[in-house]
């Protein structure tokens, strides 16, 4: 039940809850009760009650609306009865609340409905008047003498006109949800209205109370308004008011009368008073009553001015000169970078724009302009660097340094002005900015920088510093470092020749491909290197070698054959990360034939290694590339290397011997693969097998039992660490326990043949349809039949199942994006998910696949009627009911009810009757006739007449042209579908 704190009956109330008759009965609990942190009710509560009390109708008189409130003639019948003590009564408990919230209107509009707020102003109109009908506010400008009115009045009729502007600036700009409080309905539309068109009169009315000449006024306070009871009236304590300034009260005047200005875009009207505003402001000491801000009439001066001067923020000035021309915009940088006000978005994209307007010729300006504005700000933005930073800058802005030719000088120009901050962070991080650019210089730049003369330079950098800059040399690597923390320590050391040529030398190997190179650099680094304990994959720890290559070249002496073998494997893996396989194949041959020079065993090892590194990366590159390599003599040589897998002597990494079996796989070499038994590679050796069996028996059998019982327990959560035995008995093959899902994925993203992209996926939406059990929700699929069912017992998310068939699926695609039943379980598998403008993307292309893109008619085997059935509740889950009629026209049994029910539906988001030339049915077009004759719909129905009345749509004509005339609108509207769906 609702619980309306401020009628009494209601249950439950907190205890400290006061109800409001309760102020009716003792008035002198009111300023006690507000004056709590947080009074319940609240003012705004308080407020609004006492004012709707005070509207209540007696039984005896009629009923009160919205348009009394604002209709001067009806008014003798609105205070008819409220003259009463107990409406009195609630009338200056009101006064009390606005006036303990300071008489701001702020509060009072935000807070109070604008109909009960009418009723606050005209009463206080109503009791200031003493005889003058002050209340008929429409007479205001008709008393001729202003000065003759006591205090209360003027404020009051001030307050009246201040609010009438504020009002409609507050309700225009910010639409408040209205809401209704009993019989009085909160209509602020028609109220604005009637304001509005007196807001002439009130802004007349305040210019003349800025002409009053008085030295103050009282505003009335919560001590003013005393209610009556059963032996005294009604009284008001005008001397107890708060007494203000003269400036005070006009300032107030002037700023409300200036924003209604501004609002109404009178810029240079309400310039002048906000200005006038801000002079009074300015010496002006504010009481309570004083509601200005100063940051907002400083905001409101600067948005009034025409004018920018060097008074005005540094912001301002900015903003100005980038619309004016960009002048004096140095002159700005340069101050921002000592009290850095203007945000570095701003100059950021000051040097964008105007390096692009320079490009396009929009702009002229010196040459030297655009590197001024970059250095400085490349200054503002070192200046707030944090401490962990890039050794080097950005080539971009030394790059402008070098090809400018005064490039040095301006650079340090912008530096020196700067140099007058002696802030030491700053300082610290213009060092480190300055070191940053003197270290990517070029040598001959850094000695035009450093020459003799620069002041600023030598304010950073002592005379040792300066040589030591001078001596380095210009191949310095690039690294992340601690700059603040090594900055108090720059003293630079001497560094040892030889050691800085073998850094360069290590650098230069890292990044060098050619064998050639690679093998001269090498020479060098091995006459320098005389350390045993060198490693060369020291040079780069990203760099790998497998295991079984490693371990024989380790075991060599070091030297020229053994470092130029490991780095050529090295970096050929690292080809292989990049997908560049033929650079890969080339470094793997050159060091095949390095190892020619001797006809050791432990050579031959090392290249019959190396020989299978090189089929491995071609094995990967047939599987990146497939459809587009060349497989030769691929085949031949996997099963040469499977015939190693078993044998005593040397045999190939497990990732090879898996790769052969995957890539055969992806051949269609089932029949060899089921001959041979490897106990640790099942997974694709039973995909094989089921690949070999479905093709035997063309899915009529269900004989892949072995892919089931290795697939479902990786999928089994509940599937104990107990029971992960091996599935063989041979506990030395890690993979004949129960596969990992990353094994399983590895397998499943590696497949390209599409029978066995077909096995798999059959097998996920097999489960999945299980453990969703919706018929309607089914994944459809080839070879759904020949799988087995789900044992009792295992607990398999539905989530997991999704995410692999999704990833999966999409993987498929990349290789076989025309592949129709491929495209049509993506379709299936969104729809499912609930992404259905996701389905008819994907429906829509296995579509103009099949059609040749609306080539020719679809053929019914290809598309069957279960598509156009879900592409059809796809749409009407998207609310595209026209299409969903359409779509239901395409099935072999046309669905009369569900068409018909869908183009009768009124709220539907296609585009309706821009789809009826697409329509061949008679049926659905009499009835759309019908009912668009039922709805008076005329434009609709003239259009249906016309689309009815085609020769082509003839009852009479025969079957050959009724079918053909049916094809061609059907392949209109798909294309229709597909622009909106396919190519949007």
């Amino acid at each position: 039940m609702d619980v309306d704190l401020l009628r009494p009956g209601m249950i439950p109330i907190a205890p400290n809850t006061k109800l409001w008759f309760e102020f009716l009965i003792e008035p002198s609990l009111l300023e006690e009760h507000l004056n709590k942190d947080h009074p319940d009710p609240s003012a705004a509560e308080l407020l609004i009650k006492f004012l709707y009390s005070s509207m209540e109708r007696p039984k005896d008189l009629p009923l009160i609306d919205i348009d009394d409130l604002m209709d001067n003639s009806r008014i003798d019948k609105k205070i008819e009865y409220r003259k009463r003590k107990k409406y009195e009564c609630l009338k200056m408990l009101a006064m009390k609340i606005v006036s303990f919230w300071e008489w701001d209107l702020n509060i009072l509009e935000t807070r109070v409905p604008i109909s009960l707020q009418i009723i606050f102003v005209q009463d206080l109109l109503e009791l200031v008047s003493c005889g003058l009908n002050l209340i008929d506010f429409e007479t205001h400008n008709s008393i001729e003498n202003l000065s003759a009115l006591k205090d209360e009045q003027v404020f009051a009729v001030a307050l009246f006109h201040r609010w009438t502007l504020t009002v409609i600036i507050n309700y225009t700009l910010s639409k408040k949800s209205s809401f209704s409080l009993g019989p009085i309905q909160d209509g602020n539309e028609d109220v604005l209205l009637k304001l509005e068109m007196q807001s002439e009169h009130s802004e007349q009315m305040l210019l003349r109370l800025l002409d009053l000449k008085r030295s103050s006024y009282t505003i009335p306070t919560i001590n003013t308004f005393d209610p009556p009871d059963e032996l005294r009236p009604l009284n008001c304590y005008w001397f107890k008011g708060l007494t203000v300034s003269s400036a005070e009260f006009r300032s107030q005047i002037m700023y409300d009368y200036a924003k209604y200005k501004f609002f109404k875009a009178q810029y240079e009207e309400a310039g002048i008073y906000f200005n006038m505003c801000k002079e009074l402001n300015m010496n002006l000491t504010p009481s309570s009553f004083h509601k200005i801000k100063l940051e907002e009439l400083n905001g409101f001066c600067a948005a009034c001015s025409s004018k920018i001067t060097e008074n005005s923020s540094l912001l301002m000035q900015f903003l100005y000169s980038t619309q004016t021309n960009h002048n004096e915009i140095l002159r700005i940088l340069e101050i921002d970078n000592q009290i850095m006000e203007i945000p570095m978005f701003l100059r950021d994209s000051l040097e964008l724009d105007l390096a692009s307007m320079l490009s396009l010729g929009k702009f002229t300006a010196s040459r030297d302009m655009l590197l001024h504005i970059h250095t400085l700000n490349a200054i503002r933005r070192a200046s707030v660097t944090s401490g962990e930073i890039v050794l080097l800058p950005p080539e971009d802005y030394v790059t402008k340094i070098k090809f400018n030719l005064r490039g040095p000088e301006i650079f340090l120009k912008d530096l020196k002005l700067c140099m007058k901050i002696k802030d030491k962070k700053f300082r610290k991080n213009i060092k480190m900015f300055v070191c940053n650019v003197l270290l990517k210089c070029p040598k001959n730049l850094v000695k035009d920088i450093l020459k003799d003369g620069h002041e600023e330079i030598h304010e950073l950098f002592g005379d040792e510093d300066i040589h030591q800059l001078l001596t380095l040399p210009e191949d310095i690597p690039t690294v992340n470092i601690d700059m603040s923390k090594r900055l108090n320590r720059l003293k630079i050391t001497q560094i040892n020749n030889v050691n800085v040529q073998k850094l360069l030398l290590k650098n230069k190997i890292s990044i060098e491909y050619d064998p050639s190179n690679l093998r001269n650099l090498l020479q060098q680094l091995h006459k320098m290197d005389m350390d045993p304990l060198f490693s060369i994959l020291d040079i780069n720890y990203e760099w790998q070698v497998p295991l079984p290559l490693q371990s024989l070249l380790i075991g060599l002496p070091n030297g020229l054959f053994k470092y130029l073998v490991i780095i050529l494997i090295a970096k050929s893996k690292e080809m292989i990360k990049l997908n560049d396989f033929e650079r890969a194949k080339l470094l793997l041959r050159e060091s095949e034939t390095e190892t020619k020079i001797n006809n050791s065993i432990m050579y031959s090892k090392i290249r019959q290694l190396i020989s299978w590194e090189g089929l491995y990366t071609e094995m990967l590159q047939f599987q990146h590339e497939f459809k587009n390599f060349a497989i030769g003599d691929l085949v031949e040589r996997c099963k040469q290397c499977l015939e190693f897998v078993q044998s005593d002597n040397l045999i190939p990494r497990q990732e090879i011997a898996e790769q052969c079996i995957l890539t055969l796989l992806n051949v269609g070499e089932w029949e060899y693969l089921t001959k041979r038994h490897y106990n640790c590679f099942k997974l694709p050796l039973a995909i094989a097998y089921t690949c070999l069996d479905v093709n035997k028996f063309k899915g009529t059998k269900k004989s892949a039992k072995e892919v089931w019982d290795l697939i479902l327990p990786v999928f089994d959560y509940g599937y104990s660490a107990t029971n992960k035995r091996p599935l063989d008995g041979d506990p030395q093959c890690t993979q004949n326990r129960v596969l990992s899902q990353s094994d399983m994925m590895h397998v499943f993203l590696s497949l390209r043949d599409q029978n066995a992209i077909q096995i798999v996926l059959s097998l996920l939406a097999k489960i999945q349809n299980f453990l969703r059990d919706e018929s309607a929700m089914e994944l459809i699929m080839p070879f759904l039949n020949i799988w087995p069912v789900i044992p009792n017992g295992m607990n398999i998310p539905l989530r997991n199942i999704t995410e692999v068939l999704g990833i999966v699926l999409t993987e498929s695609l990349k290789y076989h994006p025309n592949h129709i039943i491929l495209l049509k379980l993506k379709g299936d598998l969104q729809y499912v998910m609930g992404h259905y403008s996701s389905a008819m993307k994907w429906y829509l292309e296995a579509i103009v696949i099949v059609s040749d893109y609306f080539a020719r008619p679809v053929l019914k085997p290809m598309i069957e009627d279960y598509v156009y059935k879900r592409m059809m509740k796809c749409c009407m889950q998207m609310q595209n009911f026209t299409q969903a009629a359409i779509l239901c026209l395409f099935q072999e049994e046309i669905d009369y009810a569900t068409a018909y029910k869908c183009a009768s539906e009124t709220n539907s988001c296609d585009a309706l009757d821009e789809y009826y030339d697409y329509i061949w049915d008679i049926n659905l077009l009499e009835f759309l006739i019908y009912w668009h004759t039922k709805l008076n719909h005329q434009e609709h129905r003239q259009k249906l007449l016309k689309t009815i009345g085609a020769l082509e749509l003839n009852a009479n004509n025969n079957e050959e042209i009724k079918r053909e005339a049916a094809n061609i609108r059907k392949l209109k509207f798909l294309r229709a579908l597909s622009q909106q769906y396919v190519h949007p």
